[in-house]
């Protein structure tokens, strides 16, 4: 038998867990490199390891078979999504999701597994929790040696991002860890033990939940209501147990209340949050459009009446909503801030399906344990898990917390420990240990499919980032070496040939006057070269289109420079950054009746008085 027990397994999947959330939530490929190679080892031992168990079977669920189907659609949707590289990012998120759940769902199956997974979570959560407060009180924007935007300056984030990222994971991390103070009602032989254990746990659940507190996540607040609202109200109603889920849910919001109040900046950001006009005027928000959320959310609701059954494509939002863009929205989303229409608007109707199905399955499955298992700690994980996935379901409808991988991964998990509950089967057989031995040959393809998908996409990232740096450095030689090795070895990435046309193009900007006239079309026209080759690869890129354009003009080429800058605005309608360069175009070629059309929709479309400021933005946007 192959010398690797299964509490280190368990140990290896939460070090898996805890560096993906720790490296910022897994944000981009570099980042996710580490926890997804510790995932491929902990695969490869799983498989080998199980391949040599001839006595122990197993048995399939429901909930197999849905996130089987959901891994089975993802792949073949990649296969006919419009934008490779953006498709290959989401389905590894998937493939990574699916191997947790099934090593998870098949492995850590007994009541020492899951109380050493919750014993390293509550560390971790208290660890967050309190790198977030810290934040907050100090105001810092550094996570480690990174630092994050400084429009989240006095909210914590952990090492997530965004703060509404850590509002996530903390709130799944409570559920699990309230319903475990609530339900288990002895954690030691000792009672001095078992009591010093559950006032650390309980201890711990207050951190966790002021540590929601500290990300000024609305969203994540009204989650945690609603996850202990469902704690109180799912299990016995015999009055010592139903006591102590009120009690326990009662001391963490109360907890939160005096946090709330004695918190200045949670309690500004409340108030700032409220449109308290005085009188009789009933209270409301004071942005009703949530940040732009219902914005984004009427734009997806058109993208999906259009694309009903398939959607558009695996990781194509972002691309597809310029179409339907509110003007006011002055950023480039990625995701729609509701993880419910993304899905619906990648997958369409089919992948809603699926998914509603898996759920049906995990809440089934949940249901039956919490109400008929003997043991309180199988118990106390059950309700636990249905507080927790309540509760990131809820906040999904305000959030893409499911996009993020750490926290995808997170639920993925506890999905999968879930579902191992009391499913193995006891006995060996034939038909059990075939079904052992073909999920086994199933998983080691899907490590096969993330190898062959993140290696390529992690090299060539990371060789664009070095290209980056030499670019910054004027250190152009060893820039184009390091972009076309990215390109050679990650073909469908169009980021380093988008770089390198900027290369070019800003070359050719440099070669004025007649003397270098010949120069300046030769390299006008390579940047073109590379401009057309990232849009065979993404035709979505507005700014790259006018790019194009503007390097056409450059070298003469007035008609084609014309229909690129159309291109543009086709692509996406309300750019003002479009608009004010054919602005620019119609001007040189002195049509100023256009020209002046073209600005006054510039104008309509960027809500700033400095345009250059907005045209420098974009930049930022070439990196997708």
């Amino acid at each position: 038998m192959f010398g690797f027990n299964t509490g280190a397994m368990v140990v290896t999947m939460a070090l898996f867990l805890f560096t993906t959330v720790s490296f910022l939530g897994g944000v981009n490929p570099l980042l996710s490199a580490l926890p997804i190679a510790l995932l491929l080892v902990l695969c490869l031992v799983w498989v080998v390891k199980n391949a040599q168990d001839q006595k122990h079977g197993w048995s399939w669920t429901p909930m197999d078979g849905a996130i089987g189907g959901f891994l089975v659609y993802s792949v073949a949707r990649y296969l006919t999504s419009p934008i490779n590289y953006d498709a290959r990012n989401e389905l590894i998120l998937i493939v990574c999701c699916g191997l947790t759940y099934f090593i998870s769902a098949k492995e850590f199956s007994t009541k020492e597994h899951r109380k050493l997974f919750l014993l390293l979570l509550m560390g971790f959560a208290l660890f967050q929790a309190g790198f977030g407060i810290w934040q907050s009180i100090t105001k810092s924007d550094f996570i480690f040696h990174w630092e994050r935007p400084e429009l989240y300056n006095g909210r914590g984030s952990g090492t997530f991002v965004c703060p509404n990222h850590l509002a996530g994971f903390l709130e799944m991390s409570l559920g699990l860890i309230v319903a475990r103070a609530a339900i288990v009602r002895r954690e030691s032989n000792s009672v001095e033990r078992s009591v010093i254990i559950k006032f650390c746990i309980v201890y711990i659940a207050i951190m966790v939940a002021i540590g929601i507190l500290t990300t000024l996540s609305r969203a994540g607040w009204a989650s945690v209501l609603v996850g202990m609202s469902v704690l109180v109200a799912f299990g016995s109603w015999k009055w010592r147990q139903a006591a102590a889920r009120l009690g326990i849910v009662s001391g963490v919001l109360v907890c939160m209340t005096v946090a709330l109040w004695s918190l200045e900046p949670v309690g500004n950001y409340l108030l700032k949050s409220l449109a308290l006009e005085g009188g009789n005027q009933p209270i409301a928000l004071n942005d009703p459009t949530l940040g732009g959320r219902t914005m984004m959310w009427t734009g997806t609701l058109n993208i999906i009446q259009e694309n009903p059954v398939f959607g558009t494509g695996l990781g194509s939002w972002q691309w597809m909503y310029q179409k339907h863009k509110d003007y006011r929205i002055l950023s480039f989303p990625n995701y729609t801030h509701n993880d419910y229409l993304n899905l619906a608007s990648d997958y369409g109707l089919i992948g809603v399906i699926l998914m509603i199905f898996v759920f049906i399955c995990f809440f089934k499955q949940a249901v039956r344990i919490a109400t008929t298992a003997i043991s309180s700690e199988d118990r106390a994980f059950a309700v636990g898990a249905v507080v927790s996935v309540i509760s990131i379901l809820f906040h999904s409808w305000f959030d893409f917390n499911l996009h993020i991988f750490g926290n995808a991964l997170f639920l993925a998990l506890i999905l999968g420990i879930t579902s191992a509950i009391g499913m193995n089967s006891p006995l060996p057989s034939s038909v059990s240990l075939l079904r052992r031995r073909a999920t086994c040959v199933g998983l080691a393809a899907i490590v096969g499919l993330l190898v062959h998908l993140f290696v390529p996409t992690v090299r060539a990232y990371r060789l664009t980032d070095l290209g980056d740096t030499a670019k910054a450095e004027l250190a152009y030689d060893e820039a184009f070496s390091l972009y076309a090795r990215a390109a050679s070895i990650d073909p469908k990435y169009p980021r380093p040939l988008i770089k390198t046309g900027d290369i070019y193009f800003d070359q050719a900007k440099w070669r004025v006057g007649k003397v270098k006239q010949r120069e300046r079309v030769e390299l006008a026209q390579k940047a073109v070269a590379s401009y057309d080759r990232a849009l065979m690869l993404n035709p979505y890129l507005s700014d790259i289109w006018v790019s194009k354009g503007q390097a056409l003009e450059l070298v003469g080429q007035n008609d084609s420079a014309k229909k690129s800058f159309l291109k543009a605005i086709e692509v996406a309608p309300v750019s003002a950054y479009a608009h004010f360069a054919i602005g620019q175009f119609y001007r040189k070629q002195g049509d100023n009746a256009l020209a002046l059309e073209a600005f006054a929709k510039a104008d309509k479309y960027y809500l700033h008085n400095d345009p250059m400021f907005h045209i420098n933005q974009w930049e930022g946007h070439k990196t997708q």
